[in-house]
């Protein structure tokens, strides 16, 4: 391998290593994980809410299932004492019809509040088999999305490793007066070979002397650029 092609073998690879660690800061700023994170906190902030709601529902309503247990209590003493009892009292006989109807509508009353708030507790129960079942697919799709940046992360970070593995082979393998100006074309301009294609150089896009492109076909040897002062090469493959 001439010095033309290990210095075009070494701008390719570079190129690649280029590429790969763009592709890894890439894999490090993606939002769609943070996305999914949140996401997934959100959803179990709302499904805590929900089961705290539940509960507090669900403490209400044996509190008033207690309560209308002891109204049926005291509703059965009132009519127990109105039609089996002694009374004899009109007054009194007033009266205890008066809190039987009060306990009767208190009864009610406490029914419908009850109905309601099992109604809430049924849809309690709906909202968070729903939010549950969400949160398992939010969690198993961030678990996926996990295990795939992993592995693509760690794909690059080998491929940054064998990349710079082979830099260096190529490096130590070019005289260093030639590899320090491919050195400093690289860092300057971007790029320290370009091709020839029809005559032109793919660094500035300068048409290139015939004579310039004849030495490129016949020899082997290093030539730079007038316009751009890159290092030329030209793929006799393609001539």
């Amino acid at each position: 391998m001439g010095d033309i092609e290990k210095l075009v073998a070494l701008q390719r690879h570079i190129n690649i290593l280029k590429n790969t660690k763009k592709k890894l800061k890439e894999l490090a700023n993606r939002s769609d994980i943070r996305d999914l994170l949140n996401q997934l906190k959100e959803t179990e902030n709302i499904l805590m809410e929900l089961e705290g709601q539940s509960k507090e529902n669900e403490k209400s309503l044996n509190k008033n299932n207690s309560i209308l247990k002891d109204l049926d209590y005291k509703l059965k003493e009132i009519e127990k004492n109105l039609y089996e009892g002694d009374i004899t009292d009109l007054k009194q006989l007033g009266f205890l019809d008066h809190e039987r109807e009060i306990i009767k509508k208190t009864i009610e009353e406490k029914e419908m509040e009850i109905l309601t708030q099992m109604e809430e507790a049924e849809k309690y129960k709906k909202e968070l088999i729903k939010k549950q079942e969400y949160f398992n697919s939010l969690k198993k799709e961030y678990t996926s999305a996990v295990k795939k940046y992993k592995i693509a992360k760690e794909d690059y970070k080998k491929s940054i490793k064998d990349e710079e593995k082979i830099i260096d082979e190529l490096s130590s393998q070019i005289d260093k007066e030639l590899l320090d100006k491919f050195i400093y074309l690289e860092r300057n301009k971007g790029m320290a070979v370009a091709e020839v294609i029809e005559g032109r150089c793919t660094g500035c896009n300068v048409l290139l002397p015939t004579i310039i492109v004849d030495r490129l076909k016949n020899k082997e040897e290093i030539v730079f650029c007038d316009n751009c002062d890159r290092i030329l090469y030209l793929n006799k493959g393609h001539i």
